[in-house]
């Protein structure tokens, strides 16, 4: 489940790369509403991808924790 945190490489696409007040969720392609409702669908299929899906919601999750902590 540590290996879901490369999803946050998705943040070298944006410009500029770390700006201290922006929130990731829906800014960065692989933390957009599509990809987090493709990281549910992932919990449904065998293992692996029901782990690494619910990896990737966790990390979702503790981005929106951010987000409101920021907001």
């Amino acid at each position: 489940m540590l290996l879901t945190m490369i999803v946050d490489l998705d943040h070298l696409l944006s410009n500029p790369i770390y700006q201290a007040e922006r929130c990731s969720i829906n800014f960065h392609p692989l933390h957009s509403y599509y990809a987090i409702a493709a990281y549910v669908i992932m919990i449904f299929l065998r293992r692996p991808y029901n782990i690494i899906g619910i990896g990737l919601l966790l990390h979702m999750l503790t981005d929106f924790i951010d987000c409101l902590m920021r907001n």
